[in-house]
């Protein structure tokens, strides 16, 4: 069996002397999306920021690819094919889509391939395409999303992490988010999403974790834990959602 494209092994985080994380270890095999799901202050959104080197672990593990990727400058680890969709998805606001776009790619050097790249992700994102001149700051919250998701697509990345990426959308633009997400994912690149609304995230993941204060309090199949009465009691309203 080949090893999964991403693991945390034994990841123990820390706020100065506050603990985040207990032991947090789990896999995302390549071409899944796994969801990580949890309330508020449960160690989520550190989860993320410990991939993508934001955060360093008092101890533990970060394999991606293959490679120990822990404590890595996040620089090297977009590189080695890691792209982010962060929470509130930090555009540049004032620069064009276009623009946005391009820095998605400024790690790499090859013009016509990030011509060619350019021109697939806009196909996938039609509407992006029709506002390649707009300021990012002036679109919409799920357009402006649509855009972090295209600007992860230039660097060509084998994982996509994305944070909370249906936070404040309104219900049409988190619909096709969510379609988007999968068809990202259809084109070969695996997805680790982090969210909060578990029946949205596991009505397209393949996998799922639940994490509370720091330790994995479950995990499976996304469709078993959707049907699994623990799940909905503690986010889907109980038995009767």
């Amino acid at each position: 069996m080949s090893a999964p494209l991403l693991r945390l092994e034994a990841i123990n985080s820390f706020y100065g002397p506050v603990q985040v994380h207990f032991d947090l270890s789990l896999v995302v095999e390549a071409g899944q999306i796994v969801c990580l799901l949890g309330g508020n202050a449960s160690g989520k959104s550190t989860s993320m920021k410990t991939v993508l080197g934001l955060q360093r672990p008092g101890s533990g593990k970060v394999w991606f690819d293959g490679a120990d990727i822990t404590g890595l400058p996040t620089p090297r680890i977009i590189r080695s094919g890691i792209g982010s969709v962060p929470e509130a998805r930090r555009l540049f606001g004032a620069m064009t889509v276009r623009e946005n776009l391009l820095m998605g790619a400024y790690t790499r050097s090859d013009k016509p391939g990030i011509a060619a790249d350019e021109d697939r992700v806009l196909g996938l994102f039609p509407r992006l395409r029709e506002r390649l001149k707009q300021r990012a700051g002036t679109m919409s919250g799920g357009e402006q999303q649509m855009l972090a998701m295209a600007r992860a697509l230039m660097g060509r990345p084998k994982l996509i992490c994305m944070d909370e990426p249906t936070m404040g959308l309104s219900p049409l633009f988190v619909d096709r988010v969510l379609e988007l997400i999968q068809a990202i994912n259809r084109e070969g690149v695996t997805i680790f999403m982090v969210e909060q609304n578990a029946s949205l995230a596991l009505g397209i993941a393949h996998y799922g974790y639940v994490l509370q204060t720091g330790r994995i309090a479950l995990e499976g199949p996304a469709a078993a834990l959707l049907r699994d009465p623990r799940i909905r009691d503690a986010y889907l309203g109980g038995a009767a959602a």
